[in-house]
């Protein structure tokens, strides 16, 4: 055995499990830690990965893909709920960092949508989905099931791991009604995108409704009004 072989093995031997292992490759010397595996990730990697938190009607919510459901019926306009409404998303819209996707979809008697899938919250996006949030105005009924639908297939289109879908109404959908709404957008939600609800009537008509919703989809229920 040569004497360089015979100290390389006395080394690796005294230093245990958590010694370097020496070699010499063309002359130039190489140092490995023997307990650590190559290719890991470091703190900064799993920083940047991580999620980011939004805060909506007082709720928090962690993620990094958010989908709006928003309704905009004709009692939106009761005690000016529009008006909280557009001032609730222009706040969430502003805490969105580029590294998330968002969209956002508004209901009546039909629907209508900022984005038909999945946009990167930079600022040009953020300023136009804020002129569309503020041009919404309340009219018709609470037909949420194909709003609803919708905005689940948007957030289905995104990447992102950890997406959340926030629905906000004031009543109870009437076109169709509960029982279908909950089976459509169920359904649709084959990702199991946790759905949450976010309740701003003053009376408790689409109380259950909502929770029902939120429960079946991984979600949670907020009623920030009352």
């Amino acid at each position: 055995m040569s004497k360089s072989l015979a100290v390389l093995l006395v080394m690796s031997v005294a230093l245990g499990t958590t010694g370097w292992i020496v070699a010499q490759s063309d002359g130039t010397s190489v140092k490995r830690p023997l307990d650590l595996p190559s290719g890991g990730k470091g703190d900064d990697e799993d920083e940047e990965d991580a999620p980011e938190t939004i805060s909506f009607y007082g709720g928090e919510y962690e993620g990094d893909g958010f989908f709006w459901c928003l309704d905009r019926s004709c009692s939106m306009d009761w005690g000016n709920l529009i008006g909280q409404l557009k001032s609730e998303m222009t706040e969430s819209i502003s805490q969105l960092s580029e590294e998330s996707e968002f969209s956002i979809v508004a209901f009546s008697s039909g629907y209508t949508y900022w984005s038909p899938n999945p946009k990167e919250a930079n600022a040009g996006n953020k300023a136009s989905a804020t002129a569309y949030v503020l041009s919404l105005s309340p009219d018709g009924g609470t037909c949420l099931a194909p709003a609803g639908v919708y905005t689940i297939s948007i957030s289905n289109m995104c990447s992102k791991e950890h997406k959340q879908i926030l629905v906000l109404s004031d009543g109870e959908p009437n076109c169709p009604g509960p029982a279908e709404t909950l089976s459509a957008m169920t359904s649709a939600n084959w990702q199991h995108t946790p759905i949450n609800t976010i309740y701003i009537a003053s009376d408790t008509g689409g109380t259950a409704f909502m929770q029902q919703l939120a429960a079946m989809n991984s979600g949670t229920f907020s009623t920030p009004n009352n």
